[in-house]
């Protein structure tokens, strides 16, 4: 399913190039002419806005990831409520420790583990507006695979309790929502779930608008799987325009197992 779904993106770039090219080019064919061409004072229609494509990185004290992604409204406009065909996928990797009775010293030690993750997603999804609020439920299949290596020190080769090793595949279940609060500010609460190895996610921002595309707040976040559980806590910049956004966070970091660190994420998305 992992080299599908990456057939299946790359056939997606490749068509949102080619709906790029067009788009600039009545763009520019209209600017030339004053309009559409049929008069030059009647008003111009904005572009149709099919795909949206995402990227970003994060990094904390034991991990770090980069992602990408690529939506399309095939029947619509990104900008109307309708039907979402969603491709996407990501690479991190990560180390831990956890405890061990080494019968030979005859004590506990903390062996050390190397991960290294790789994830694909097939969705389908639409979007519902209420209002000031913009609702996105996407459903489809992911692929998920772990790599788990020891580190040069370990006294054991493989991490037998750990669960969350090799490759699964399974169901995915998506919900993005965001709602603006007067004019002063929004909030924003994603969450999504994984069949494979339990996966879970979810990220809450409350944003205060500065003016001029700026924004800046407070984010939450918890996340985790069969074998671990973290969350968040920081702060975020965010700045946006007609056809995408860029935005930036920063905090503190910590899972069941240690508690302290601090992260730094960067993500954006361009709309065309």
């Amino acid at each position: 399913m992992l080299r599908t779904v990456g057939y299946i993106f790359r056939r997606e770039i490749w068509a949102a190039a080619l709906v790029a090219a067009v788009l600039l080019n009545a763009d520019s064919a209209a600017a030339q002419t004053g309009g559409t061409g049929s008069s030059a004072t009647a008003p111009s229609v904005p572009a149709k806005l099919t795909y949206e494509a995402a990227a970003g990185a994060d990094g904390a004290g034991h991990s770090w990831s980069v992602y990408g992604g690529l939506t399309a409204a095939f029947f619509g406009d990104l900008r109307e409520d309708g039907l979402r065909l969603r491709t996407g996928g990501g690479y991190g990797r990560y180390r831990y420790a956890r405890p061990y009775f080494d019968s030979a010293r005859r004590r506990f030690v903390w062996p050390e583990f190397f991960g290294e993750q790789t994830s694909a997603d097939l969705l389908i999804g639409y979007q519902f507006s209420f209002g000031p609020t913009t609702l996105k439920p996407y459903l489809g299949f992911t692929e998920e695979n772990h790599r788990i290596t020891a580190g040069p020190d370990s006294p054991i080769a493989i991490d037998d309790e750990n669960g969350v090793q090799g490759s699964k595949r399974g169901l995915k279940v998506v919900l993005e929502t965001w709602t603006r609060l007067s004019d002063w500010g929004f909030l924003q609460a994603d969450v999504n779930w994984s069949q494979p190895f339990d996966s879970y996610g979810g990220r809450a921002r409350l944003g205060y608008f500065l003016g001029s595309g700026w924004s800046t707040g407070l984010e939450a976040a918890a996340f985790g799987n069969l074998n671990h559980d973290g969350g968040r806590a920081g702060a975020f910049l965010r700045y946006e325009w007609s056809r995408g956004e860029v935005s930036l966070s920063a905090g503190a970091d910590g899972d069941h197992t240690h508690i302290g660190g601090g992260y730094a994420s960067i993500g954006g998305l361009l709309r065309f």
